[in-house]
C-alpha cells in the first residue's frame, strides 16, 4: 500500500506515519517548506512539497503512483475568520479528495471530529453526516460539519470511495498544540480537578487512533462514519496524574467544585474569553467536557472495525508525559497551526 497523507507533521498524523511505516506501507507525505520534517525524515518518509491549497492538477501530480490517502490536514485552534479556517478546512478537503478520485486511488479517509456534534447523545456515533452541530460561530466544528458534505458529494460524483473517522481530543507525542499548555497545568504548584475527577474524559492516544485509521485503510468500502472517541476508559484524574509522573513530578491536585467550574466557565463565555490555544471551544464546553462523562464511546469502531486498541494510557501518558519534559523551550507561540 502507498499512502498519500496529509497533515504529517502533526500530531496524528506523525503517529499514522510511524504506525504504517511500521507495518510496511509506503508513505508520501504531504508537506510545506516551512514545516519541521526531521521525524518523518528519520522514518524514511517521502516528502512531497506542497500544500491542500494548491491546485487540484498540481495535487494529483504529487499524488501519482499512491493507492490510498490519508486526510488529516487541517486549521485548528487559530482563532481566525470563517473564510481563512473555510479555505484550508472545507475547500482543502474538496482538492485533496478530488485529486485523489483525478489519480485512480482506490480509497480515502476524511479525518474530522466529533466537534461536528451538539445534539443529545443517541446522535452520536449513528450518522454518516451529522445533521445537527455546533453554531456557526464555531468555525473549527462548522468547517469540519460542511468538509464532511464535501467528501461525501466527491464520493457520490466520482466513486471514491471516502471513509470519515472522527477521533475526540487526541494527546500523545509531538502535540505542538494543547501539549504545552498541559505541560504549563502540570508544573504548576497545585493542579486543578474539576469536580471530583473520577469522571471518564473523551481523550484517544493517538497511536491507537492511527491503528484504527490502518483498519479503514484496509478495508475497500467506503460511506461510512466512525467515531474515535473512546480506546480505553480514562478518567481525569489519570489523565493529569500519569502525565505529570512521566514528566517527573507527583502533582498535588486541588478539587473545584463543579458547580464553581460551570459558573465561572458561563461568565468567561459570555465576556468572550476563549481558552488558551483552543479558541474554537468555549470556556463553557471545555467546562462540560471536563465535568461530565465520555459520551463518544466508539461503539461501532469497536464492533464493525474490530478496533482492538494496542496501547494502555498508563504507559501511553507516561510516554507523553516524559516528551513533554524532554521539549526545548518556544520563544514563539503556534498559533493556527495546519496539522
Amino acid at each position: 500500500m502507498r499512502v498519500f497523507l496529509t497533515g504529517a507533521t502533526g500530531l496524528l498524523g506523525s503517529h499514522l506515519a510511524k504506525y504504517l511505516v511500521e507495518r510496511g506501507d509506503h508513505v508520501v507525505a504531504l508537506v510545506r517548506s516551512t514545516s519541521d520534517t526531521s521525524f518523518l525524515e528519520s522514518l524514511g518518509v517521502h516528502l512531497a512539497q506542497g500544500d491542500v491549497s494548491d491546485s487540484v492538477e498540481r495535487l494529483c501530480s504529487v499524488m501519482d503512483g499512491c493507492s490510498h490517502v490519508v486526510h488529516a490536514a487541517a486549521l485548528v485552534y487559530s482563532g481566525r475568520g470563517w473564510d481563512a479556517v473555510a479555505a484550508v478546512n472545507v475547500e482543502g478537503t474538496r482538492r485533496v479528495l478530488m485529486a485523489a478520485a483525478g489519480s485512480g486511488v482506490q480509497k480515502a479517509v476524511n479525518i474530522s471530529s466529533v466537534a461536528v456534534y451538539s445534539g443529545s447523545s443517541p446522535e452520536y456515533d449513528q450518522n454518516p453526516t451529522p445533521v445537527q452541530g455546533a453554531g456557526d460561530s464555531n468555525h473549527y466544528a462548522r468547517s469540519k460539519r460542511e468538509a464532511e458534505m464535501v467528501a461525501r458529494r466527491v464520493e457520490r460524483d466520482t466513486g471514491l470511495p471516502v471513509t470519515t473517522v472522527r477521533p475526540s481530543a487526541v494527546y500523545g507525542e509531538r502535540d505542538r498544540l494543547l501539549g504545552p499548555a498541559i505541560e504549563g497545568l502540570l508544573s504548576s504548584p497545585v493542579v486543578p480537578l474539576f469536580g471530583p475527577g473520577e469522571n471518564t474524559l473523551p481523550v484517544v492516544y493517538a497511536g491507537n487512533v492511527a491503528v484504527a485509521i490502518g483498519i479503514v485503510l484496509d478495508s475497500p468500502a467506503g460511506g461510512d462514519s466512525y467515531d474515535l472517541g473512546m480506546d480505553h476508559p480514562l478518567t481525569q484524574r489519570d489523565f493529569f496524574y500519569k502525565q505529570a509522573m512521566g514528566m517527573g513530578r507527583a502533582p498535588r491536585f486541588v478539587r473545584l467544585p463543579a458547580f464553581l467550574v460551570r459558573s465561572v466557565a458561563l461568565l468567561f463565555s459570555r465576556m468572550g474569553v476563549t481558552p488558551p490555544g483552543a479558541k474554537h471551544l468555549s470556556l463553557e464546553r471545555l467546562a462540560g467536557l471536563a465535568l461530565e462523562e465520555n459520551p463518544y464511546l466508539s461503539l461501532r469502531a469497536h464492533r464493525d472495525l474490530g478496533w482492538e486498541p494496542p496501547h494502555r494510557h498508563d504507559e501511553a501518558l507516561r510516554r507523553t508525559g516524559r516528551w513533554l519534559a524532554s521539549r526545548k523551550p518556544k520563544k514563539e507561540a503556534h498559533r493556527g497551526r495546519i496539522r
